[in-house]
């Protein structure tokens, strides 16, 4: 019976297109820009989440950060020192490595008779693990050249690019950081930009030559990323790292931190908390269309219930009981719904997809994402919709008299 009445809904549809085209415009509309407003902030998060996870479940990011209230007021400079990762790296058992960083943003890079700014990152080799960055030509600095401060560095190919020259002509070369000479030894390999910020647009050097560069005093300005031993050590070796440093800043009982530790599951946790909540408010806005397009379709319903009444009354006149003619306009409500869901999902794809390729114009976006979840969610509302939109028309329909229907003109 349920196939019959879809069949006769179908071809209730068909028999007025144009307008179950109009009905459905509501449904088609909220579902399209849900779509594309899920495909667009889930793309964005799919591919964070693809970043964070190719660095490793066992990441830890450790940098200075003051505590909140009145604790933080009461301390002076918040400061993660060089040494402060040394330490870790030497006496914490859990932690496989540690790649302390300085980080420098906007500094004149010369060669020859060109100059740009560039964003200089100042580490040590362990870098190469906790980041998986490599050299594709040429090689990486040492420990070393890290111990000797040696005037080494290893560049991104797009701050080559604003060099004006070419990997071959600059590979042993001698460019100038602020005003201090470098050599080259080697590139790193091509890693894209992330929401327009190029990653390639960088200069490594060894951290104890950057304290040279910048001054001494950077070096109590220290961030680091480190690695656990093993993935299920992980939180051993954020125990580790948080006893230690508290030693070392003397933090007494029941005083709170002044750096921060966060591993890569708690970094995924937050972005997929935000991205959610800004994909539900999102959601939750367009939605109201979702309630102007069950308007309609209960409009439409009605105006249907009227221009078939002599067919209800034939019907029951045949053994048609009430159900059956209720089940009948709620199959068609419901499908009317559910195809303008499966319009809307294919438009807002596409209006998602447009979306991307413009903002792309002015700078580098992730290829758009639709989980299955977001077109389980879709379909389920649009069929929703249909089916409380036409249940007062399905019911006004099954409560008609049979005579008296059979005597509407």
């Amino acid at each position: 019976m349920l196939w019959e009445n879809l069949k006769i809904a179908l071809a209730e549809l068909k028999a007025n297109p144009f307008r179950s085209a109009l009905t459905t415009l509501g449904i088609v509309i909220a579902v399209g820009a849900v779509i594309a407003v899920v495909s667009i902030v889930q793309g964005a998060s799919h591919f964070m989440v693809k970043q964070f996870e190719s660095l490793g479940s066992n990441s830890i990011w450790v940098w200075p950060q003051r505590p909140p209230g009145v604790e933080g007021r009461k301390l002076g400079r918040i400061k993660l020192t060089y040494e402060d990762a040394q330490e870790v790296g030497e006496r914490c058992s859990a932690v496989k490595v540690v790649a302390p960083f300085i980080d420098r943003g906007g500094v004149v890079v010369t060669y020859g008779g060109e100059e740009t700014t560039t964003h200089v990152r100042c580490t040590t080799p362990n870098y190469r693990i906790t980041s998986s960055v490599n050299a594709d030509l040429g090689r990486f600095f040492t420990p070393a050249e890290v111990m000797n401060a040696a005037r080494v560095c290893v560049l991104g190919d797009e701050l080559v690019k604003h060099l004006n020259t070419t990997r071959k002509r600059l590979l042993g070369r001698t460019l100038r950081v602020r005003g201090q000479p470098l050599k080259v030894i080697g590139f790193l390999e091509k890693k894209g930009a992330v929401f327009g910020n190029s990653q390639d647009d960088i200069l490594l050097m060894p951290i104890t030559t950057g304290m040279r560069v910048f001054g001494s005093h950077t070096r109590r300005r220290v961030v680091f990323a480190a690695q656990s031993s093993t993935a299920d050590n992980t939180q051993s070796a954020v125990d580790q790292i948080r006893w230690l440093l508290r030693l070392r800043h003397k933090r007494e009982r029941g005083q709170p931190d002044d750096f921060q530790i966060m591993t890569q599951d708690q970094f995924l946790q937050n972005f997929q908390q935000v991205s959610l909540m800004i994909t539900g408010l999102l959601i939750g806005i367009v939605s109201v269309a979702l309630v102007v397009g069950g308007i309609g379709i209960m409009n439409i319903m009605l105006v249907s219930v009227t221009e078939r009444t002599r067919e209800i009354g034939i019907r029951k006149a045949l053994g048609a009981k009430n159900r059956d003619v209720l089940i009948q306009f709620l199959i068609e409500a419901v499908a009317l719904g559910a195809l303008g869901g499966v319009a809307g999902i294919l438009g807002g794809y596409l209006a998602g997809a447009f979306a991307r390729e413009a903002i792309t114009i002015w700078v580098d976006f992730p290829p758009i994402h639709v989980p299955a979840w977001a077109i389980g969610i879709a379909l389920g509302f649009s069929g929703c919709v249909g089916l409380v939109s036409g249940i007062y028309p399905a019911w006004k329909a099954a409560r008609l008299h049979p005579i008296e229907a059979l005597r509407h003109d």
